[in-house]
């Protein structure tokens, strides 16, 4: 992904993952994501459910802050 249209399609996917961050944070997302996981039998369907929330918001801050590059060492 290099061109202009990719950039355009990361803006949209940030978007999607913004919305789909929004609903995941709400009590009704995060408590269907917990039944998920604990359906899955997790042992710890909460602490679960909030380390995917927090890695949709993080990528979708990632991309709308246009993929910064790793450091160079």
């Amino acid at each position: 992904m290099t061109g202009r249209g990719d950039a355009a399609w990361l803006a949209d996917l940030a978007g999607t993952l913004a919305e789909v961050d929004e609903f995941l944070r709400s009590p009704a997302g995060h408590a269907a994501l917990k039944d998920f996981y604990q359906a899955r039998g997790s042992n710890a369907p909460g602490f679960e459910a909030g380390n995917l929330i927090d890695a949709v918001g993080f990528t979708a801050l990632w991309l709308r802050l246009g993929r910064p590059q790793a450091q160079r060492s």
